[in-house]
């Protein structure tokens, strides 16, 4: 193991012995400091489950003003430390569990521009740790958290000041950058995604930071388009505003991927007083058994829907007005299907 960057690039670092600390691979260390290149200048950092400390050594290389590193284990405070004298850095290290730490730092007025978290696999702690970080206040308005886990593992609770704005696999690990953020959700079938849809989100935007955009399975519905040309369709239309959006299948209920992902409100439009009326009635189940207000919006154009769209496509009519031109061409292959 080996600093990647900076002013201590190329020095070799001390790992810990044995099987309980699983230490962060180069190739994996140096995509998460890609990811957060910009972020390390002057930054005050806490690498948290530290263990032989590689992440925060790796900021202070790349001129981060101060690390705290934070570990339960007596073999991995007593590396962290060697590598810090190695390199002639001088830094806080603190040999207690998460939550005392975390506490600890809290209480003496920490706050931290960039946050790591790596726990142990199967652990399960990553929802409660961010809870606490949540709680304590200890990260910056802007400062962000770097969370590494098992590829595959079990979604974590996000809470309700916190968003995930990036997400991405190396290998065997998933890291996932955490931040302050305000959030919606959007949902529906998305059978297929409109102008209607687009609208939206766009309307979604001007409020919140980011928008979940959720497709969900409707029992009394057979789709016409397959789950993946779904997700399709919705990432090529939205695609200018795609750092700002996450797109995901979810098949259960709206207010358990609400409750998951520590959302507080979702977005829904209406056509027609039909629909508002039907709305109103799943905005107070919503709020009555998950906690979670409806914001509706009256639609941009009453003549657009996904019903709509295969209606005119059954028809042989023109769709042009009604999906977004991205996407327009594959749509009418797909009908093409159809017919064969």
């Amino acid at each position: 193991m080996r600093v990647i960057a900076g002013k201590h690039k190329g020095r070799g670092l001390i790992t810990v012995s044995g099987s309980t600390v699983r230490p962060t691979t180069d190739r994996v260390k140096e995509a998460v400091f890609n990811l957060i290149r910009n972020k390390t200048d002057g930054a005050v950092v806490l690498d948290l489950f530290a263990g032989s400390g590689a992440l925060g050594i790796e900021a202070i290389s790349r001129s981060a003003t101060s690390a705290v590193f934070c570990d339960h284990s007596r073999d991995a405070i007593t590396c962290i430390k060697n590598n810090l004298a190695k390199l002639h850095e001088n830094a806080e290290v603190i040999h207690k569990d998460y939550r005392a730490a975390i506490s600890e730092l809290a209480h003496r007025g920490f706050i931290f521009d960039i946050i790591f978290i790596d726990p142990p696999y199967d652990a399960n702690l990553e929802s409660d740790v961010l809870a606490l970080i949540a709680d304590k206040e200890i990260l910056n308005a802007d400062g962000i958290i770097v969370l590494e886990r098992r590829r595959g593992d079990p979604q974590y609770k996000l809470p309700q000041a916190f968003a995930e704005t990036v997400t991405r696999d190396y290998g065997a690990s998933t890291i996932s950058i955490v931040k302050r953020a305000t959030k919606v959700a959007l949902t529906g079938t998305f059978d297929p995604f409109t102008l209607g849809h687009k609208y939206l989100v766009e309307k979604a935007l001007e409020k919140f930071d980011i928008v979940h955009v959720v497709v969900l399975t409707n029992p009394d519905k057979k789709p016409t388009f397959t789950l993946k040309k779904r997700l399709h369709f919705i990432e090529k239309s939205l695609k200018p505003y795609r750092k700002r959006l996450k797109i995901v299948f979810f098949p259960g209920l709206v207010i358990d991927y609400c409750k998951q992902s520590g959302i507080q409100y979702i977005i829904r439009g209406f056509r027609s007083a039909v629909d508002s009326q039907y709305e109103e009635q799943m905005a107070e189940y919503n709020k009555t058994h998950g906690g979670v207000e409806t914001i509706l919006i009256s639609a941009k154009d009453t003549g657009i829907s996904s019903t709509i769209v295969k209606e005119r496509m059954q028809a042989k009519e023109n769709i042009d007005m009604l999906v977004d031109k991205s996407i327009l061409n594959e749509i009418l292959a797909e009908e093409k299907k159809w017919k064969t």
